[in-house]
């Protein structure tokens, strides 16, 4: 009998390639997508049932669960992909746009994920997978409150994936590095930006390309994760920038890991960095965004 997969956030980017991948392995998936002109993404597959859910609503992850169980009869992995992305200084982000960046990456998270627990519990088996971000790995600037709760999925997924263990229950987390889909198209981006900002923001942003790894490079990393049937490790990396960081970590040691990337956000990379961690225009790109 084939498998059942759930992933949020199937619209496009990430969720589209993931989806696409399971279908591919002959995986029967469940799909979510926020928007009913979306419901019909995935309809040239046939092995895909596509459902509106919207992962900021809370009340909805439980009644959500049952209906995606409905769908095929079981549910063997859950893949928490559906994400947001806030940009600019702290200092101009409204409390508000903290709380709606959080409800998104953290709290809908969790609530998705409680949900499908008790089922994964009781079956002595399952996988989760949280899609965090390279940003977990240090606090980028002028994405700062991104970088916490993409920070804040990772360590999550790691103290969940010991209290399931002995379920037999696998949690993972998929760091992405720079990477070509929509959401960096989809901004909630901080308004009425101080002048004083404008220098630094220049001058990280000036160092960032519009381009990275293809989606479909992610959502293979998904799928390997997936099947991975060690309980450990939690932390799966994506993409050359992204792969590069813990290996970079290793010989640097923590406290100069952290001088050697404040100068590199400041727009001053040593010749060290650069030779660790590679740039978006050093590496091969399958596509644009």
């Amino acid at each position: 009998m084939s498998k059942v997969v759930v992933v949020t956030g199937t619209a496009s980017g990430l969720g589209k390639a993931t989806v696409e991948r399971f279908a591919a392995e002959g995986w029967n998936v469940v799909a979510t997508v926020r928007k009913e002109a979306d419901l019909k993404v995935h309809e040239s597959l046939a092995n895909v049932r596509t459902l509106l859910h919207d992962v900021d609503d809370e009340q909805a992850a439980a009644p959500f669960a049952e209906q995606a169980l409905a769908q095929f009869g079981q549910v063997d992995a859950l893949v928490n992909n559906a994400g947001s992305y806030q940009m600019g200084p702290v200092e101009a982000t409204t409390m508000e746009q903290v709380h709606r960046q959080f409800q998104t990456n953290v709290f809908g998270l969790i609530a998705i994920t409680k949900a499908f627990l008790p089922l994964f519990r009781e079956q002595r088996s399952g996988v989760v997978i949280n899609v965090s971000s390279l940003s977990a790995e240090q606090g980028y600037p002028y994405n700062a409150v991104y970088s916490a709760s993409k920070a804040a999925v990772a360590t999550l997924s790691e103290g969940l994936s010991v209290e399931m263990e002995e379920f037999g229950v696998r949690v993972r987390t998929v760091l992405p590095g720079q990477h070509a889909t929509p959401i960096f198209t989809k901004i909630d981006q901080a308004e009425d930006v101080h002048a004083d900002y404008q220098d630094g923001i220049k001058r990280f942003f000036g160092g960032v390309s519009t381009r990275g790894s293809a989606p479909e490079v992610t959502a293979e990393i998904v799928y390997q994760a997936v099947l991975d049937p060690r309980p450990a490790p939690v932390r799966f990396y994506s993409g050359p920038d992204s792969a590069a960081i813990p290996a970079a970590k290793r010989i640097l040691g923590p406290q100069q890991y952290w001088e050697e990337f404040r100068a590199a956000m400041g727009g001053q990379p040593s010749a060290l960095w650069r030779s660790l961690i590679p740039a978006p225009g050093e590496y091969e790109f399958d596509r644009d965004v």
